[in-house]
């Protein structure tokens, strides 16, 4: 009778021993299985993160070339404002002249005129 028990008990054991490397197989697969997963999770954002890394430096390059504009933009409005400050001189100038003609030509008798360029070219 002791025989019979202890291969029951072996057969017992060796179900068990089954059970446990079903068991163990199971979790491994799911470990496997989560380890597929999580590692396409870092591959997706690796991925992710060369983009946003690429879209960084384009915008860096982008915010550089607009600098690089703005400081071109100034200089010409500097240029400008010179410019415009030249010939609104230049206007005061002429509009200066303009009167001076107009005294001298519109205001002045005809005989003053001419008393005026006699004596000069003398």
């Amino acid at each position: 009778m002791e025989s019979a028990l202890q291969i029951q008990d072996y057969f017992i054991s060796t179900n068990q021993l089954d059970e446990i490397h079903a068991s163990l197989h199971a979790i491994q697969q799911h470990f496997l299985k989560e380890l597929a997963y999580k590692q396409s999770l870092l591959e997706a954002k690796d991925l992710e993160i060369s983009q946003l890394k690429t879209t960084l430096n384009k915008k860096d390059q982008l915010v550089e070339e607009l600098r690089d504009r703005v400081i071109t933009v100034e200089k010409n409005n500097e240029g400008n404002k010179q410019l415009n400050k030249k010939l609104i001189s230049e206007i005061v100038r002429k509009q200066q002249d303009i009167e001076w003609y107009k005294r001298t030509y519109e205001s002045r008798s005809l005989l003053g005129t001419l008393k005026q360029k006699l004596f000069k070219s003398i």
